[in-house]
C-alpha cells in the first residue's frame, strides 16, 4: 500500500437551520448561507448518521469521513484512539449562533441515555468558546438555588422556566464547559462548541415557539445538586501540567503561549496563540481537530503549505508526522482526547 499522505483534512461545513439560528456564521466566518434561512449551526467535522463530513480538499478531496475510518482508523485517529473506539470518532465540532435564545434544554449523562435511549446511545458533554458576544448576550446555566424538581415542573408548564436559571453576561473569549445535567441556554452570542460525539439532546422549552419537548427524560436527566462553575479560567500550559508533552510544540522563529481551557473525561481543550514559525510533531497515538479561531497561516508539510484561516477546521491525523506552522498573528484552538 502506497503510504498515508501527510495532509490536515478540511471538511466541507453541514449547515444547520434552526429557528433560533441567524446570519453570523457567513458575516464572522465566510460560511456561505442559503438566502433568507436562519442558521443555527455550521458541523466542521462530524460522523454521525445523516450529518457525515466530506473532504472539502487535498488528497482525500469528495471522500467522507466514514470511508476514510474504515480504510484508514490507525493513520487517522492513532493507535490509541483507534482500538478504544473501534474506529468511530469520538468528537463533533460546531460553530453555533443563537440570535433568539437557544432552547432550554439539557444534556443526559452516557448511563442515563443508555437506559432512557437504548443501550448504545451516547450522552453528551460539550464546552462552549465566545466568538462574538452581542449587547444582549447571556448565558443561561443552571437552575438557581432551591430549585426542585417539582417547582421546575410547574414552572415549564406555565411558561416561566426561563426565571428558573442562573443568568451571566457574555463577552468574547469567555469558555463554558457544560456538564450533562446541566439545564442551559443561551442569546444573542456566535461561540465554538467542542463535544463528545452525540446529537442527544433533551428540550425542556423553547421561549414560545412550537415546538416538541422530551419532558419526562429532560426532568428525569437534570442533576438538582450542582451546576458547577459558570465558566471556565484558562490556565497556561507549563511543564508541571499533564497537557504539557500532549503537543509537540517547538518554538522555532516564532512566539508561542498555550493555554488548556477546558480538561474533562471525553476531551481536552487548549488555545495556541502562535506569531511568527513554530515546528510541531504529530502524535502517532492520537489526532487532534485544530480551529482557527483568529488570524490566517499556512501549515507546511513536505515544502506544500496549506492555507489557513478564521473560521476553518481541519482534522490532523495521527500519521501527520513533523509540519510547521506560519502565522503574523493567529489562535488556533486544539481539541483532542486525553
Amino acid at each position: 500500500m502506497p503510504p498515508f499522505p501527510r495532509a490536515p483534512l478540511r471538511f466541507r461545513e453541514i449547515l444547520v437551520e434552526k429557528p433560533w439560528g441567524g446570519r453570523r456564521l457567513g458575516a464572522l466566518f465566510g460560511k456561505k448561507l442559503p438566502a433568507k434561512k436562519p442558521i443555527g449551526e455550521a458541523w466542521e467535522v462530524s460522523n454521525r448518521a445523516g450529518a457525515v463530513s466530506v473532504v472539502a480538499d487535498g488528497p482525500f478531496k469528495g471522500k467522507s469521513l466514514t470511508a476514510l475510518l474504515e480504510k484508514n482508523a490507525v493513520e487517522i485517529l492513532g493507535r490509541d484512539i483507534a482500538g478504544g473506539w473501534r474506529g468511530n470518532f469520538p468528537l463533533l465540532v460546531k460553530f453555533v449562533e443563537a440570535a433568539t435564545p437557544l432552547s432550554i434544554q439539557v444534556h443526559p449523562s452516557d448511563e442515563f441515555a443508555a437506559i432512557a435511549d437504548g443501550e448504545g446511545t451516547p450522552g453528551k458533554i460539550e464546552a462552549w468558546v465566545v466568538m462574538a458576544a452581542g449587547p444582549k448576550a447571556r448565558l443561561y446555566k443552571g437552575l438557581i438555588p432551591g430549585m426542585t424538581r417539582e417547582k421546575f415542573q410547574a414552572a415549564l408548564e406555565k411558561g416561566e422556566a426561563g426565571g428558573c436559571l442562573n443568568v451571566f453576561p457574555l463577552s468574547d473569549g469567555d469558555v463554558i464547559l457544560m456538564p450533562p445535567g446541566t439545564v442551559h441556554s443561551a442569546e444573542d452570542v456566535v461561540f465554538a462548541e467542542f463535544q463528545q460525539n452525540s446529537d442527544t439532546t433533551y428540550r425542556l422549552w423553547d421561549w414560545g415557539r412550537k415546538r416538541d419537548v422530551q419532558l419526562e427524560k429532560g426532568l428525569a436527566a437534570i442533576d438538582y445538586h450542582t451546576t458547577g462553575l459558570a465558566k471556565c479560567k484558562p490556565a497556561e500550559v507549563r511543564e508541571n501540567l499533564r497537557t504539557f508533552d500532549k503537543i509537540k510544540a517547538k518554538r522555532g522563529s516564532g512566539k508561542l503561549k498555550r493555554e488548556v481551557l477546558v480538561w474533562c473525561q471525553r476531551f481536552v481543550l487548549e488555545a495556541l496563540g502562535l506569531q511568527g514559525r513554530c515546528t510541531f510533531t504529530g502524535d502517532p497515538t492520537r489526532f487532534y481537530l485544530v480551529m482557527a479561531a483568529e488570524g490566517q497561516g499556512e501549515f507546511r508539510v513536505d515544502k506544500k503549505a496549506y492555507k489557513w484561516k478564521k473560521g476553518q477546521t481541519f482534522l490532523m491525523p495521527a500519521a501527520m508526522g513533523e509540519y510547521e506552522i506560519t502565522s503574523r498573528s493567529g489562535r488556533l484552538f486544539w481539541c483532542y482526547v486525553p
